[in-house]
């Protein structure tokens, strides 16, 4: 009779203990479960489609002139930064020299991306399209070499005159080979 109380104990405590196993397997579970939808509630968001609008590069090379003041004092670098440009006189602000290639900005808006990497950089691949009446998407794609450098990079383009309510997004997609 005796064994029989201390199995019939055994029994009830081993299925206690299954019983808690499973129950802390479960929370795990679910706790996985929660991470995995919040990480599903914070995807990459895939930058919306819109049709393709035409632009021309617009570059300094050949002048003596440099891009200058693209970075606040709170942020000298390392993070994107856009500038849309409607003025030569907001153009000479981020401009040293005088001999920059000219812009008729009664027809034109000067768009300008720049940061830095710490890689070289081996190619930067512009797209741009228009989302909406005021809305437009730049894409810059950058194609990063093996070289463990610091690099900076500016990107300019000039595209038909855009509203002052025209808003532009910055998407950008660094590719390391």
């Amino acid at each position: 009779m005796r064994m029989t109380k201390v199995f019939t104990f055994l029994l009830f405590l081993l299925m206690i203990t299954h019983v808690a196993c499973d129950g802390n397997n479960e929370s795990g579970q679910e706790i996985k479960k929660e991470e995995e939808q919040e990480q599903e509630q914070e995807p990459e968001k895939e930058p919306e489609k819109g049709v393709d609008v035409s632009f021309a590069e617009y570059t300094l090379e050949g002048t003596s002139c440099q891009w200058v003041n693209l970075h606040s004092e709170d942020d000298p670098g390392g993070h994107y930064n856009l500038l849309v440009i409607n003025s030569d006189e907001e153009l000479q602000k981020y401009i040293i020299g005088t001999d920059y290639p000219p812009v008729d900005f009664s027809k034109h808006t000067l768009l300008l991306a720049s940061s830095r990497t710490n890689y070289g950089i081996a190619e930067i691949v512009n797209s741009l399209q228009e989302l909406s009446v005021s809305k437009y998407k730049w894409a810059i794609e950058i194609n990063l070499s093996d070289a463990t450098m610091i690099e900076n990079w500016v990107r300019a383009i000039l595209v038909d005159k855009l509203s002052k309510e025209s808003e532009v997004q910055l998407y950008i997609n660094t590719i390391r080979n």
